[in-house]
């Protein structure tokens, strides 16, 4: 696998249309590993790397995602999509974190506050049921910050992304959490010990951090090149 991102809570909000920043990752991926990522966003664009697969990053331009890696010291990119088909999935599912809420039982904020990257924020407690319907209970930090909020938007608006293209389906807990962080304009800070966000630059990164790399090979559309490996 190319990287390990993983961005908890990652689920259908729209990105917001002038968000820009860059941000550190930290936390646990779908199978209990440590991973730390940095995210790059602006607009519709967004860049996500990990230091635990540093010959890749994946590169989201508008609608389109792109995995850009290095094969025998020769850039080449792909559409993530065709990575998908291929290889069944391009990372730990990125909305691991949240895969496992289907039903919220409740979200209620404590009385406690929390500095995350900087941020003040409030711990919330949020009770719900799992897919084996046992109840659970985890620590959520939120925020109204601007530049967190902002932040959750372009991470989740990668995750869903990602979701469709390997065919995942989020439990309704998930989208009715969704839901409520975007009515309230809340940024996700602290997701138990999965999901932590380290640091957050609120400014816009450089244009040509979006842009496809120069004299990489780029591979096309595989579907007419390789038997079997048409849309499902």
């Amino acid at each position: 696998m190319m990287l390990r991102i993983a961005a908890a809570a990652l689920f259908c909000l729209p990105l917001v249309a002038h968000a820009a920043g860059t941000a550190k990752l930290a936390g646990l991926d779908d199978r209990g590993r440590p991973f730390s990522a940095s995210v790059e966003y602006a607009g519709d664009n967004l860049r996500a790397a990990s230091p635990q697969s540093p010959n890749g990053y994946l590169l989201a331009r508008g609608e389109k995602i792109y995995a850009v890696t290095r094969v025998n010291g020769q850039q080449v990119v792909m559409e993530a999509a065709d990575l998908m088909r291929m290889a069944g999935s391009l990372m730990p599912s990125p909305t691991a974190a949240l895969e496992q809420v289907s039903a919220i039982v409740s979200l209620q904020p404590t009385s406690r506050r929390e500095t995350v990257a900087g941020l003040g924020g409030t711990v919330y407690v949020l009770t719900y049921e799992d897919g084996q319907r046992r109840r659970r209970t985890e620590e959520l930090v939120l925020t109204s910050e601007p530049a967190a909020s902002e932040l959750t938007a372009a991470a989740l608006k990668l995750g869903r992304s990602l979701a469709a293209l390997a065919g995942t389906l989020l439990p309704a807990g998930a989208d009715d959490l969704a839901r409520r962080l975007q009515n309230d304009r809340l940024g996700l800070l602290r997701f138990g010990d999965r999901f932590r966000v380290e640091a957050l630059d609120d400014r816009a990164p450089q244009a040509s951090r979006f842009e496809l790399p120069g004299g990489s090979f780029q591979i096309p559309d595989l579907r007419g090149l390789v038997p079997g490996l048409g849309g499902r």
